[in-house]
């Protein structure tokens, strides 16, 4: 079977998509560069290292960008490649020779897959290894600081706070860890000049090295529980390890952290004790990501029957037309995703109702279609 106009049209997919995704970030760099170039400056000792500093920090920002317009790139893409084939007058040699319409779709569902590939690989291993830098203001990222926002963990009621955290490297400056009488026989607060948080491994659980504690180990009168979360290392006996599943990034900027952490580590919080309340916005969140490149697809074919309309008043009604359907369905999803941060829906029906709803109209369209 002869595939060179499937690799034509995979070819200007992915063409329009990088011009697209050029064009917008670039916009986007120009602006806010601009607007916050003062701040820039404020950090930077001459013009070499302004010229560093931005290029890092928009370098970093760009794989939040992909993240978060890439869904939308995906269906713009889908519709010019349709758009340029009525335009150039390409579309009905095809449909002459024989070649079904549905088979021009082939191409350009495999180029929306691997743009959802490249975007799930930014996702899961590029996101969260920058994550600390993605979710930190652009002003405390520069300082190398950012104020602490204190958290109690729902499991062990122990509070968690200090004056404020370092970036690089991540720990607590002054930190202070606040025990309920459950943990010790009365309230009790533990002051350390650091408290640096490990992750779980196969001899250790996941928890906070407080360093140079006061009051020390020996005098802290715990209780049963408190004997098992309240731990002194053998080796370091001025510190203390607190046992804890919260991490460093919950510290400060809770809301936008869940979005940068990858599915392992979403599926891991939500299965802790932990997280306490915050489960059902973690469940929420897991199934939009998973639903996320069948999401895409389907909304890239919403378009194609509208902008390949047999009755047709011309491309740019058809354009039109199909983007009021498209804005439509995105306000009946965030109707629904809000309907389920609400609890008034499940997280799975918030999550797979759009989809239900965007592939019935799929279906629907395509008697309008043009063959």
């Amino acid at each position: 079977m002869n595939t060179t106009f499937d690799r034509y049209l995979i070819a200007r997919y992915l063409q329009i998509f990088v011009i697209l995704f050029v064009s917008m970030f670039g916009l986007f760099v120009v602006i806010d560069g601009f607007s916050n170039v003062d701040e820039f400056q404020e950090h930077s000792t001459n013009a070499w290292d302004l010229l560093v500093r931005m290029g890092s920090y928009y370098g970093y920002q760009s794989t939040l960008f992909l993240d978060m317009c890439g869904p939308i790139l995906t269906v713009i893409d889908g519709m010019i490649v349709f758009a340029l084939l009525l335009r150039n007058s390409e579309l009905h040699p095809v449909l002459a020779a024989g070649v079904p319409t549905w088979r021009l779709l082939v191409p350009v569902i495999v180029s929306t897959a691997v743009i959802n590939g490249l975007m799930t690989i930014n996702q899961e291993l590029i996101i969260p290894r920058i994550a600390n830098v993605l979710q930190t203001p652009r002003d405390s990222l520069m300082k190398g600081a950012i104020e602490i926002e204190p958290l109690t963990d729902p499991s062990s009621g122990i509070h968690i706070a200090g004056q404020e955290l370092s970036l690089s490297p991540q720990f607590i400056k002054n930190a202070q860890f606040v025990l309920p009488p459950d943990i010790a026989e009365e309230m009790t607060t533990l002051k350390a000049a650091e408290a640096v948080y490990h992750v779980a491994k196969r001899n250790q659980p996941a928890g906070w090295l407080l360093k140079n504690v006061e009051p020390a180990f020996s005098q802290l009168a715990l209780t049963k529980e408190g004997r098992t979360l309240v731990l002194r290392p053998i080796e370091k006996p001025k510190d203390l390890f607190i046992v804890s599943e919260l991490s460093f990034d919950l510290l400060y900027n809770r809301l936008q952290s869940s979005k940068l952490i990858s599915t392992a580590e979403l599926i891991r919080r939500l299965k802790s004790p932990a997280f306490g309340e915050a489960t059902a916005k973690l469940a929420q969140h897991l199934h939009a990501r998973l639903v996320r490149p069948l999401a895409n697809i389907l909304a890239m074919l919403l378009a194609v029957p509208l902008i390949l309309r047999k009755e047709s008043r011309g491309l740019i009604t058809n354009m039109a037309i199909s983007a009021g359907v498209l804005i439509a369905m995105l306000g009946f999803s965030e109707a629904v995703a809000y309907c389920g941060k609400t609890g008034s829906l499940s997280p799975e029906v918030a999550a797979w109702l759009p989809i239900l709803v965007s592939g019935t109209l799929f279906a629907w369209l395509t008697g309008v279609m043009q063959t």
